[in-house]
């Protein structure tokens, strides 16, 4: 089954803040910052209300700072940021000083702020916009350079990595590096094709380049629902396995949920938990924790009166799961209108407008992180897991088995068939009860 994001081609459809600090460590800091030991840590993708990620070559040092506060006001502890690669590295051996200088003041300005800031570096493909550093295309024929496998590419990368860790690496603000923003996004229409065993290979040398530039940071591999629901690029158990936690992009409104089962459905409203519960079925490690690293909704997609109600309700069933890093939300402010060539729904997707009027879905995200801070969600235990045959790609013939259960009353984890005879293995999960698909 071939699964795309845009549009699933050939597919279906205390009583005070908990642990707050007096400083945050960053230079010119003057807010305190949020715990950084909530169950659930809460947080935004950035999207600069001025100029978008044109940013770093249109800096604003005040509309940056402003739109930082709003994200603040919302009691969110972290973001992600975007870096786009041709801006960072123009030319295949040079790096440019002045954006790394720019990458220090964001984590500075996120600092005045207490955020801590996770760095995506290459990108790439960004919000359906494509920025390819001019080094990779053939001048001749206009052919992509694998970067994926050729050794100059890679010798590039590393050395990006290796100067955005010297940059910002020890900076206090600074979690880590995603290695990408759904790199495969970037790749698919220069015709790269990349069989999985290939993908895994760049995957693995791509986090160990990110974890030698920044070593013990959360260095994590941003991906969405493509290698969990086709056999392309990266293999399942690859991703579930690279990288500090493994990162996962949920969008109910790009896997067509909303139009298939309804707006307000059991799958619409549990869609990331089923991904959150899915992932740890391919975790080597029991405890290792998953994040939602960007979900969100648009009126393109939602009546806009359903949306703080769905936004509510998806939160609270992934603040549900064990071993949940956290959720960030896509994304912090709409994308300004004076640019053209977005899909509509871009425009749409920010908590707050483009001006910066907090929008109903901001007043829902911000009076749920001052209840998780005041009460933490208690997670569910899953002992009971449904069954994922070994091969089966697990969309529609196991994802409505896995809804129905919780239509009636179960909130299942899920086991691949080849481990469910592993009896110390369900033991470590706290699994005793496993419901195969006919069953379900």
């Amino acid at each position: 089954m071939s699964i795309d994001r845009r549009g699933f081609l050939g597919g279906t459809a205390a009583a005070t803040l908990l642990g707050v600090t007096g400083t945050t460590g960053a230079p010119g800091s003057a807010t305190p910052s949020l715990s950084r030991h909530r169950r659930v840590r809460l947080g935004l993708n950035y999207t600069p209300s001025r100029s978008w990620w044109y940013t770093w070559s249109d800096w604003n040092t005040a509309s940056i700072n402003a739109d930082l506060a709003d994200i603040r006001a919302l009691g969110m502890d972290h973001i992600r940021i975007m870096g786009i690669w041709p801006e960072l590295q123009p030319n295949q051996t040079f790096i440019r000083g002045e954006m790394l200088d720019r990458m220090r003041a964001m984590l500075d300005l996120a600092g005045r702020h207490g955020l801590d800031v996770e760095v995506t570096v290459l990108d790439g493909a960004i919000s359906g916009f494509l920025f390819v550093p001019p080094w990779l295309l053939n001048n001749g024929n206009g052919a992509m350079t694998n970067f994926y496998t050729d050794p100059a590419a890679l010798a590039a990368q590393r050395a990006l990595f290796t100067a955005l860790g010297k940059a910002i690496g020890h900076h206090p603000r600074f979690l880590g590096f995603d290695l990408s923003n759904e790199i495969y996004w970037f790749t698919l229409p220069f015709g790269i094709d990349l069989a999985p065993a290939v993908g895994d290979v760049w995957l693995r040398e791509a986090s160990a380049m990110a974890e030698a530039a920044a070593p013990g940071k959360l260095n994590v591999a941003g991906i969405d629902h493509l290698p969990w629901l086709n056999d392309d690029y990266f293999s399942r158990d690859a991703v579930a396995t690279t990288g500090a936690v493994t990162a996962n992009h949920t969008w109910a409104g790009w896997a067509d949920v909303f139009n298939t089962y309804g707006p307000m459905s059991t799958p619409s409203l549990h869609y990331s938990e089923y991904f959150i519960e899915l992932i740890k079925a391919f975790q080597t490690d029991v405890h290792r924790q998953v994040w939602i690293e960007e979900t969100g909704v648009s009126k393109v997609w939602l009546d806009p009166a359903l949306i703080p109600q769905w936004t509510e309700a998806s939160i609270r069933n992934m603040a549900s799961c064990e071993d949940l890093w956290g959720i960030t939300w896509w994304c912090s402010h709409e994308v300004n209108p004076t640019f053209t060539g977005f899909n509509p729904l871009e425009y749409d997707l920010g908590v707050y407008t483009n001006d910066r009027r907090r929008k109903p879905i901001g007043d829902t995200i911000a009076r749920l992180a001052r209840e998780f801070d005041e009460s933490p969600p208690e997670p569910l235990h899953r002992s009971t897991a449904l069954v994922l045959p070994d091969g089966l790609v697990p969309w529609t013939p196991f994802f409505e088995p896995y809804m129905r259960l919780i239509d009636r009353g179960v909130r299942p984890a899920v086991v691949k068939a080849s481990r469910s005879t592993d009896t110390a293995y369900l033991e470590s999960r706290g699994i005793d009860k496993l419901v195969t698909l006919d069953k379900a």
